[in-house]
């Protein structure tokens, strides 16, 4: 698959799926070495809290049932694990995600190892991080001006990390590259963010399921204690599908990268001329009118 390529809307979600089912074995190992471990830490920690959470029973001391519960629940040192690595976790899984791109592009049709892209998750994971916080801290500050500037800087932003990886670029200059990219595309991007994460969402469903049916049976007295094998287990359930939903928004988010940077600078084109005299040239790809999107 060539991932430097114009491609119309439609094309974008069909690229999007179509990796993601050819790569599923070695986007999932490296998925599963390199966001495995904190993913089940967080199942583990989040299926404690909520058991914790759910089998209590309020005190007079304390106040009423809702207070209660928000009390217990902000003061667990679970729940504040649990919510760190929650907030982690999307960033390391988009990472991968990236870095595996990244292999397969510079190697096509050769196997995508879980070494190869741990380099380059490790290569790329300081500059991620501060670009991470940068970006939300900018995302929240749009949201207190009438909530729109931060919508529409979330959808800017959500290529600061694809850009950060395959460009190697400095904090400093990701957000005049996010501007560029985007720029007469925003609704295209939008639009791409919001069927994807449907899709993923619709995939992952049934894994948020036991979790949903379970604390609804604890609230209706159904069950009158939660063991907590039970929230771990459906805690770690939940969690492989925040893990499936990240990772197919990121990989949707990629090829609108991909197009993006093809519309604005010919990538596919630039590799061919410079490959002019080589065994086999890379394939140029037919440039389709993008249209409204």
């Amino acid at each position: 698959m060539n991932l430097y390529q114009q491609r119309d809307f439609g094309e974008k979600i069909n690229a999007t799926i179509q990796y993601a089912v050819k790569q599923i074995r070695s986007l999932g190992m490296a998925l599963l070495y390199i966001a495995g471990a904190p993913a089940l830490i967080a199942g583990i920690v989040s299926g404690i809290a909520s058991a914790t959470i759910l089998s209590y029973r309020p005190t007079v001391s304390i106040g009423t049932d809702s207070t209660g519960i928000l009390f217990r629940q902000l003061s667990s040192p679970y729940y504040i694990v649990a919510l760190a690595l929650g907030l982690f976790i999307p960033l390391l899984v988009s990472l991968t995600v990236y870095s595996h791109l990244k292999v397969y592009h510079r190697n096509p049709g050769g196997p995508v190892t879980v070494e190869a892209v741990w380099a380059e998750v490790q290569a790329a994971l300081g500059r991620a991080v501060v670009t991470w916080l940068v970006v939300g801290l900018l995302v929240i500050v749009g949201m207190l001006f009438f909530i729109i500037p931060g919508i529409y800087l979330s959808v800017v932003f959500s290529l600061a990390l694809v850009t950060v990886v395959f460009e190697d670029g400095s904090v400093g200059t990701f957000i005049g590259r996010c501007f560029d990219l985007i720029r007469d595309k925003w609704w295209s991007t939008f639009g791409l963010i919001i069927i994807v994460s449907f899709i993923a969402y619709i995939l992952s469903f049934a894994f948020n399921v036991p979790a949903a049916a379970v604390g609804m049976m604890v609230s209706l007295k159904v069950m009158p204690s939660l063991p907590v094998y039970v929230s771990i287990l459906t805690s770690l359930l939940s969690t492989i599908g925040s893990v499936l939903v990240s990772a197919l928004i990121a990989l949707g988010i990629a090829f609108q990268y991909f197009n993006l940077v093809e519309l604005r600078e010919g990538h596919s084109i630039l590799s061919a001329i410079d490959s002019i005299g080589s065994a086999t040239p890379p394939p140029i790809p037919r440039a389709n009118d993008e249209g409204d999107y």
